[in-house]
């Protein structure tokens, strides 16, 4: 296939899939799959990094005594069609290279999301589906699901000719799952690809006026904007535009995205920035259901990826609670001024990223109140600084490297944990 088309059409750097970390591609067979199918074999570039996972719905039982006596029958000539079907689709579309395909029964977007977990999964694509009323009825809005549940980017692509975007456009709210997606954007654009740095900014009684008293605002979210660019590591030849709106998120994204006839928005699907902005699950929820074009999404969950696994440690040191306040005065004498991500893991929230590469200020134990605090931020008098504060704190670990650095603080609470890692 890659022989056949114009290397224009060929990402210029392509996601980082392997048969151990494949691109999982949801499909039941069907044409409506076809753009998803195609779209995946150019981001992988080989089929061994790729892998099919099409989902049966479940049969309802009518009569138990009847269908237990067909069931088995039924379900292996069921999957058996089914498997046979994305067989032939791949065969159509991908060239006869043998690939991994999985069938399964129930959920489609839990399962699919189960399949990238235990795969190591890149990222999961799929069609963007249909926007009719009755598929939200029917619960067959599997792009939609799948960002919700899935703990790896979501890529939903539009029905189109497959080839790698030329305009994307990038919904900043300034977290962590934002700069994801403004990475991810780059690896999947086309050469000579335009991309655009998205802000919206809230349209409300103290910012009507720009100039006026949305002044600060707006100067805070452009200084933003100006760091993010300048943390991405932009490939040669593909331009990044940095650009403010104000107004309702969803409404300006999807109205500038369709001005400029942009193939791809790519967003976060939650996060807090420094701003006190965020793309709330209402946001990716309407991107999803108004888009004409691709839609990337990246959670929480897969934000996170790269502190978690960074401080899988090969030593972790449980710190006696007598020696906290030492042990972490030492611990700030040590690491003060390097930048961190700190991650707070709730089990109602679940995942947040408070705050990422900002420098580390300070670690400390309060034995009076029995808190556990922790301070990151712009050293100096006037900086911006962020303080998380933790009770009912149970045990502080120290996570070390195979060469004995340090790489993290672990504080468990209650059912939670905050996860401090150190990144520079």
């Amino acid at each position: 296939m890659k022989a056949m088309l114009d290397a224009a059409v060929f990402p210029l750097e392509g996601v980082r899939a392997s048969r151990t970390a494949p691109i999982v591609v949801a499909t039941d067979g069907n044409d409506r799959s076809n753009s998803a199918m195609e779209m995946a074999r150019l981001l992988a570039g080989d089929a061994e990094s790729l892998r099919l996972c099409t989902v049966l719905r479940t049969m309802p039982v009518i009569d138990p005594q009847s269908f237990m006596s067909l069931s088995a029958e039924a379900e292996i000539a069921r999957r058996s069609g089914q498997k046979s079907m994305v067989k032939q689709q791949a065969d159509r579309l991908w060239g006869s290279d043998p690939v991994d395909i999985e069938v399964s029964e129930g959920d489609a977007a839990t399962i699919i999301a189960a399949a990238a977990r235990r795969s190591n999964a890149t990222m999961i694509v799929a069609g963007l589906g249909r926007h009719r009323v009755v598929d939200r009825v029917f619960g067959d809005e599997t792009a939609l699901r799948l960002v919700r549940v899935a703990s790896v980017p979501v890529l939903a692509v539009a029905h189109a000719p497959a080839r790698a975007p030329r305009r994307i456009v990038v919904a900043v709210d300034f977290s962590e799952t934002s700069l994801r997606a403004a990475r991810m954007a780059l690896e999947l654009a086309a050469p000579n690809a335009l991309v655009y740095l998205t802000h919206v900014a809230p349209r409300d009684a103290t910012l009507l006026e720009w100039n006026a008293f949305g002044a600060s605002y707006k100067e805070d979210a452009g200084d933003a904007l100006h760091k993010m660019r300048d943390a991405l590591q932009i490939p040669a030849g593909i331009s990044v535009q940095r650009l403010m709106l104000q107004g309702d998120p969803s409404t300006e994204l999807l109205a500038f995205a369709a001005s400029v006839q942009a193939d791809l928005i790519a967003t976060g699907s939650h996060g807090h920035g420094f701003v006190a902005r965020m793309l709330v699950g209402s946001v990716t929820t309407r991107i999803l259901r108004c888009a004409t074009c691709s839609v990337l999404c990246v959670p929480h969950a897969a934000a996170m990826t790269t502190a978690r696994v960074t401080a899988s440690p090969s030593v972790a040191t449980t710190l006696k609670r007598d020696d906290w306040s030492q042990a972490l005065r030492e611990f700030t004498r040590r690491n003060r001024g390097r930048r961190a991500v700190l991650e707070a893991d709730d089990p109602d929230l679940g995942a947040q990223a408070e705050e990422t590469r900002y420098p580390l200020i300070a670690a400390r134990y309060d034995a009076d109140d029995s808190q556990v605090e922790l301070v990151l931020g712009e050293i100096g008098s006037i900086g911006r600084r962020l303080t998380r504060t933790m009770g009912d704190v149970d045990s502080i670990e120290l996570l070390r490297n195979e060469a004995g650095a340090e790489i993290a603080l672990r504080m468990s609470h209650g059912a939670g944990q905050t996860l401090l890692t150190l990144v520079a």
